[in-house]
Order: C-alpha cells, then sequence, then structure tokens
C-alpha cells in the first residue's frame, strides 16, 4: 500500500515539475482592432476576444521597430534594434531623414553572437518547431535551428468576385475556399505538429499572414461588413498642425516609398474615390482580421487538449501596428501609438487570474525573456527585456518605460499614461493617453507638461546612448 502510495506521489511530483508546452502566435499587421481592445467598434475577433478572458490582455505593449523585418529580427534575439543593426525594412534613405545610420549596430553594450528565441529553447530539451512568418528575410537560418519547419504558403490569386482593385492593384473577396489559402495551410500545419506525442516538452512558433497585404480573404468574411455600414477612423482635420516639420514629414511617408507622388497613399485613396474608397481599405482590412481570427480559432480549438498531459502556455501579439489614416498616416513605418501598439495576450496556467487586463508598458524586446520563465527554462545573458513574470503574478506591479525605434535617433518612451517621442533633429512630440487617447494633441510646449518632458527626454537619450 505505502508503495503504491509513493509512486502515485511520484507520478504527481513528475507531472507537476514537467515543463509546459509554449505557443507562440504573431500575427502580421495586426494593430488594435480587435473586439476585446476596442480599436474599431466593428472589428469580429470572437477567438482573439475568447483567448484574451483565458488569460491576461497587456493593452500598453508596442513593437521595438515598426516594421516586420526589424520587429521579428528584435524580438527573436531578445534585442532592441540598436544592437541588432536591423531598423527599417529598406535602407533607402527617404528625402526627409537627416544623417543617422540606416543600418548597423550603434548600442556599445550590444553582445556578440547572441542565440536566437528557437535554438535557446532546443539546447533546454524543447522539440522546437516554427510554421508560417515568424522571422522575416532570414528563414533559412530559422529552419536550420528547429525540428520540423513550414515555410510561409503563399497566396492563392484570382478568381476575385468583381473587377474592384485597391490603389495597391488588389482584388478583395475573391471565390477560394479557405482551404486553399495560406492561413487555412499554417493552421492546418500548426494543428498536425500540435497532435505529434513525444517525452519533450514542445515550443510551437507559428506567424500568420493576415491582415497584411493583399487585402483579399474569401468573399464571406468580407460579406460581414457591409460597405455602407462602414465607420472610418476617428481623426480630427487639424491634427497635424501642432506636429513639428519632422513630424509632419513622417506622417505623410510610406516606408521610403514614393508610389504615388506627389500624393501620399491617403491622398491617393481619396483620389480614387474618397471617402467610399476610403471605407473600402477599411472593409478589406476588417475581413481579413476576422479571415485570419478563425484559422487562429482552429488552432486555439486543438490546443484545449495536449496530448503530451503538459500545461499549455499561450502567447500571442503582432509583429507592429497599421494606421489607416489616422494622422493623414497608411501602413506602419512610424512611431505614433497606432503604429507601435499591438494586441498582447497571454494565458499561463495557474499564474495569473483568468480576464485581466495590464495597462503596464510593456515590449516586444520582453517576449524572449518571458517565454523563457514561462518554461522554466534559464535566461541567456544577452537578452536586453525584461519578463512580464512579475507583472503576471502580482497585477499591482509596475513598469516606468517601454522604448521604441524608427531608427536609432527617432524614439519614443512609453509609460502607463504618456507617449513621448525624440526625433533626429531634436524636435519633440508628448501626448497624454489618459486624456487625448488618439494622440490629437501635442503636449510639448505646454506648461504644465514641463517636468513630464524632462523626465522623458532624459531617459530617451540615455537609452539612445547606452
Amino acid at each position: 500500500m505505502k508503495k503504491a502510495l509513493l509512486l502515485i506521489y511520484l507520478s504527481f511530483v513528475a507531472i507537476s515539475c514537467a515543463k509546459p508546452d509554449v505557443v507562440f502566435i504573431v500575427v502580421d499587421d495586426l494593430n488594435d482592432w480587435i473586439g476585446v481592445m476596442g480599436g474599431h467598434p466593428q472589428s469580429k475577433t470572437p477567438n482573439l476576444d475568447a483567448l484574451a478572458a483565458q488569460g491576461v490582455l497587456f493593452t500598453n505593449a508596442h513593437c521595438n521597430a515598426p516594421q516586420c523585418g526589424p520587429s521579428r529580427t528584435s524580438f527573436l534575439n531578445g534585442l532592441y534594434p540598436k544592437s541588432t543593426g536591423r531598423y527599417f525594412n529598406s535602407t533607402r534613405r527617404p528625402a526627409f531623414l537627416g544623417d543617422q545610420p540606416m543600418q548597423g549596430i550603434t548600442s556599445k553594450n550590444a553582445p556578440k553572437n547572441p542565440v536566437i528565441l528557437h535554438q535557446h529553447f532546443k539546447q533546454n530539451g524543447y522539440r522546437v518547431v516554427s510554421g508560417g512568418k515568424v522571422a522575416h528575410g532570414n528563414t533559412a537560418k530559422l529552419k536550420g535551428q528547429v525540428d520540423a519547419y513550414l515555410n510561409r504558403p503563399q497566396d492563392v490569386r484570382g478568381k476575385f468576385t468583381d473587377d474592384k482593385a485597391n490603389l495597391w492593384g488588389e482584388g478583395g473577396p475573391h471565390n477560394h475556399a479557405d482551404e486553399q489559402t495560406g492561413d487555412y495551410k499554417v493552421s492546418k500545419w500548426a494543428i498536425e505538429e500540435w497532435r505529434k506525442a513525444g517525452e519533450k516538452p514542445l515550443l510551437m512558433t507559428v506567424g500568420f499572414y493576415r491582415p497584411h497585404r493583399p487585402f483579399n480573404a474569401p468573399k464571406a468574411y468580407f460579406e460581414k461588413f457591409p460597405l455602407e455600414s462602414i465607420q472610418l477612423p476617428q481623426v480630427q482635420a487639424d491634427d497635424l498642425d501642432d506636429l513639428p516639420p519632422y513630424g509632419k514629414a513622417l506622417a505623410r511617408s510610406n516606408a521610403h516609398k514614393d508610389l504615388f507622388k506627389p500624393r501620399t497613399v491617403h491622398e491617393q485613396i481619396l483620389h480614387l474615390g474618397g471617402e467610399k474608397e476610403w471605407k473600402y481599405m477599411v472593409q478589406s482590412y476588417l475581413a481579413c482580421i476576422n479571415y485570419v481570427d478563425v484559422q487562429i480559432g482552429r488552432l486555439l480549438d486543438e490546443l484545449k487538449v495536449n496530448p503530451r498531459k503538459r500545461d499549455t502556455v499561450i502567447v500571442l501579439t503582432s509583429d507592429h501596428g497599421w494606421n489607416l489614416g489616422e494622422k493623414t498616416h497608411w501602413c506602419k513605418a512610424a512611431i505614433w501609438r497606432n503604429t507601435t501598439r499591438v494586441p498582447f495576450i497571454v494565458v499561463s496556467p495557474g499564474v495569473a487570474k483568468a480576464g485581466l487586463r495590464n495597462n503596464q508598458p510593456i515590449s516586444h524586446v520582453d517576449i524572449y525573456p518571458s517565454l523563457c520563465d514561462f518554461a522554466g527554462i534559464p535566461k541567456p545573458g544577452h537578452l536586453e527585456g525584461r519578463s512580464i513574470l512579475p507583472l503576471l503574478k502580482d497585477p499591482s506591479a509596475t513598469r516606468d518605460f517601454a522604448f521604441l525605434s524608427y531608427g536609432p535617433q527617432n524614439t519614443a518612451a512609453q509609460s502607463e499614461r504618456y507617449r513621448y517621442l525624440r526625433y533626429e533633429d531634436g524636435s519633440e512630440e508628448l501626448y497624454d493617453h489618459k486624456k487625448d487617447p488618439h494622440e490629437w494633441t501635442n503636449l510639448i510646449a505646454n506648461e504644465k507638461y514641463q517636468a513630464m518632458r524632462k523626465k522623458m527626454r532624459t531617459r530617451v537619450i540615455g537609452f539612445q546612448g547606452e
């Protein structure tokens, strides 16, 4: 009898001490337009909303660089862009930029030969698989460091329901079935990998491509958002008036491309069809968000049963935000709130109460150390971020600033309430998100905010010089 009880006890200890499976999901170009974040009142994301209800939603999470390449390089290495040397997708210098470097490490403390996230988990006993768009521009290196790999499936083409095309020449609704689309195939692959039982714990990183362009999806997703009822983003006509010249130039830029010169992307949209064309773009983005939510939901349903009998940690985020006309800006490639703010959901069994929201400032550089803590493995010494585990264990815990960059000398500091921007020419912006969530009023010259301006300026200059 005692022997049987001992075996039961040892089995219980073995299960309780077992490392969890870790699923890291990254969505491409998804801003705060998900239901639970309220970024757009018409967004339909039941699966992401349900995931947030199971865990903790971080409402003040940001990418460290607002473009795919530098953002993913940052979080996969656990380093700021100043330590990876990658700030932009393209090193072509826009006319308004000064002489700041377009690439290359600028941090004097940058570590040498950092270990990428996947390699570190593999070295610590995990089976590591990765599918879809997780890395950007260096997929061969990632492929060589994992046990199973799926390159991002190509988008389906043609079979559009009409001849309508947006300013980028992209059709919208099409007649392909979900099963033929790229993100469905990513979800299918991830489900198959999840079902493979084994003795090792699993790290699975999954990259979903929508709502990244091209803005098309099966017609059923467009039909959920009738064009005539589409609500446009909230904007203010004179929003750029209190910006410095550098900020105005950034608002009119489009990721180092002059596609519609002399018009900006926003001006080209209005030129093609006024507010109706703008609504079509918003409809397309909402449809693509709903489409990817469905594909993610298929995977999340599968994660409810763990074939390895382990706890399952889920972390979901996006690589950066997206503007759809706010500040007359489109896409990414800026350091206002809409371009850096991302969904960030953590489900970690037994650590935090489900359904909580946390507004402390965190950023993608915190992902790597957090995943290590969730997995119970040591953190490598090169990491520059901080684990968010203390924020999960103690909802009253606080953070000071998150630092975000669009070039080594264009930096934003985000606190729980304020955002400060400093450009390479020394010009500045300051916003109070409690009173002004849309960043319509630049407070940089307001006497009441000079102490905050000085504090945040000092921290930004210090961050740039480290």
